[in-house]
């Protein structure tokens, strides 16, 4: 998710964007020109008039899409349960103007030329617009009191999109109206969705140990049986440590079986994807892999010393690529599946406070968190957020400034990217509990 230097940072690529491609293209019939963003009534017009393409951010607007995600944020007694996206769209008003005839229109067909070209804000666009050497952003280098920056918006989860918006009559001389500014050739446009979205530490609920009888939950059924696919496809996910009990969510070292259709193939590996890794990882598949059924080991870091630092925790998808003899590779379908960070020993965890009634505590967990992750300790259901590392880190740190100590243990989870430690390591149990192991005590 962005920063509240979002909207900011939309204009300046904007504005970075149309320079680019203006430079880029013959204009010197025109003479000198400029790109700016301000209000249309402090442009110069009349015989001072410039040549000039200006972006106005004339109205924002809530994303219908992404407006209910997250509520409510806070409970009944004002503690806060979630930090919700304040999802924006962007309404812009791009104007040419010009000193002499016919040169507001040659700018506006060609700024209009490039941004119907450019549907979507690339995300090596947004980095480029907040590159040190510019200086018309040097003002959004800035990290607030939460750690976020301007560069958060190359990384939101949706990408930025620019759609063209026609205006009717009415509508501009209602606009042109309200701005108190002589009209110009304009175009209208909509930027969507700007995500921004605090990283404040919330209270989170421990997890549900059972959804109805036998942990089924709601049942549904059908009619009419669908046709198997004919294309390899991946139906399900099993998740299963090296003790064969099923869990939630992975650690490095457990096993995911995989049931599908059409899986059989000379060689068939399997593709982990995760938005922090460059290029998807391989792994081979365990032996017995069947046509309908597959397993994959994720690597063990008491084996292979690169896990730790390879495989960072969070959502991953994975992707079987099957290869035969003289055919082209064929693809699965990809399934989700949550990779969760894993506290080290010594485990249970005694930790005594400060006179203060502070407590500092510094955890162990692989994987290693990297860069730009965002990790908080849980403490039952109260949540406390580690600093942001700068380079990869086994350990974090966490200040507490205030905690009772307790009388039975809390049990404790660490959080990476959204996806909480193990706590409850298995879910088939009767019935199912949180391990002893992972919880602290607290005096």
């Amino acid at each position: 998710m962005s920063s509240p230097l979002a909207i900011a940072t939309v204009t300046a690529t904007l504005l970075d964007l149309l320079n680019d491609g203006l430079v880029n293209n013959d204009l010197s019939a025109v003479g000198s020109y400029k790109v700016s963003a301000m209000p249309p009534d402090r442009v110069s017009t009349g015989a001072q008039e410039p040549n000039q393409i200006n972006l106005f951010l004339y109205r924002v607007s809530p994303n219908s899409g992404w407006s209910n995600v997250g509520l409510p944020s806070h409970a009944a007694n004002g503690d806060r349960l979630a930090n919700p996206p304040l999802a924006l769209d962007l309404h812009y008003l791009m104007t040419a103007y010009g000193q002499q005839d016919l040169a507001a229109e040659v700018l506006l067909g060609y700024a209009m030329e490039l941004l119907h070209d450019m549907r979507v804000l690339p995300r090596g666009a947004i980095r480029k617009a907040l590159s040190p050497d510019n200086p018309v952003t040097q003002a959004l280098a800035l990290t607030d009191a939460q750690g976020r920056s301007a560069a958060d918006l190359a990384e939101q989860i949706e990408q930025i999109k620019l759609a063209p918006n026609y205006l009717g009559s009415e509508e501009l001389s209602k606009l042109w109206t309200a701005m108190q500014a002589r009209y110009r050739p304009s175009m209208a446009y909509t930027v969507s969705v700007v995500l921004i979205q605090g990283v404040k530490a919330t209270r989170d609920a421990l997890p549900v140990l059972r959804r109805g009888p036998e942990d089924r939950g709601a049942q549904a059924s059908t009619g009419i049986k669908p046709p198997p696919p004919s294309m390899p496809t991946l139906l399900t996910l099993v998740i299963r440590d090296a003790a064969n009990r099923r869990r939630t969510a992975a650690e490095l070292a457990d096993t995911l079986v995989l049931d599908g259709v059409n899986l059989a193939g000379d060689t068939v590996t399997a593709q982990f994807r995760h938005a922090l890794l460059a290029a998807p990882i391989e792994r081979p598949l365990d032996a017995g892999a069947t046509a309908s059924s597959v397993r994959v080991t994720l690597p063990d870091p008491a084996v292979d010393a690169t896990a730790a630092t390879d495989w960072p925790a969070g959502n991953y998808t994975i992707t079987l690529r099957i290869q035969r003899a003289g055919k082209p590779d064929r693809y699965t379908d990809a399934l989700p599946f949550a990779l969760a960070p894993r506290l080290q020993p010594p485990l249970p965890i005694a930790a005594a406070r400060a006179a203060d009634g502070s407590l500092a505590l510094a955890l162990d967990v692989l994987p290693q968190v990297w860069p730009g992750q965002r990790a908080y300790l849980l403490l039952g259901g109260d949540g406390y957020a580690a600093p942001a590392p700068a380079a990869k880190t086994g350990t974090l740190s966490f200040a507490i400034p205030h905690v009772e100590p307790t009388e039975t243990p809390l049990p404790l989870r660490v959080q990476v990217d959204g996806v909480d430690s193990v706590l409850v390591t298995d879910v088939d149990a009767s019935p199912p509990a949180f391990d002893p192991d992972r919880s602290i005590t607290i005096t």
